[in-house]
């Protein structure tokens, strides 16, 4: 009858320990870019897009952003893009400055048919301001 309590005395202290332990884990907070940003091929390249960004006052962004995703230089992140991008977020990988290196997971889902759809990942790594990452709590 003694063992009896204490494997329940040791089921019971293990689901504590486990329901102590769980809030912990789900206050992770991890970094994702934020919306309406751009991340690109260097520092420099980052830089370069920030200051025609500047000349533009105000203007129409679209022409500068075709441009710069066509040159391969730089990608713009947008809503859509924001929200496709999957854990582990944005994983800095490197620094330069105010700079970061970023690498994250982005998803896209295209339905092809009623109930067939089409999902592609890309891994994509790029340069953007330090500011640009904002936290993101996980549950």
């Amino acid at each position: 009858m003694s063992q009896v309590k204490l494997q329940c005395a040791l089921v019971v202290a293990a689901s504590i320990g486990l329901a102590a332990a769980a809030p912990a884990h789900a206050e992770q907070v991890f970094k994702t870019l934020k919306e309406n940003v751009f991340v690109c091929v260097s520092p420099e390249a980052y830089d370069d897009a920030m200051g025609r960004v500047r000349e533009l006052d105000g203007r129409d962004i679209e022409p500068l952003k075709k441009e710069l995703s066509e040159k391969k230089q730089c990608m713009f992140v947008d809503p859509e893009i924001a929200d496709g991008i999957m854990a582990p977020y944005a994983l800095v990988l490197k620094r330069d400055g105010s700079k970061v290196q970023v690498q994250f997971v982005v998803t896209f889902r295209k339905r092809i048919e009623l109930l067939h759809r089409l999902t592609n990942r890309y891994v994509l790594v790029g340069w953007t301001e330090e500011a640009n990452l904002e936290p993101k709590r996980v549950l």
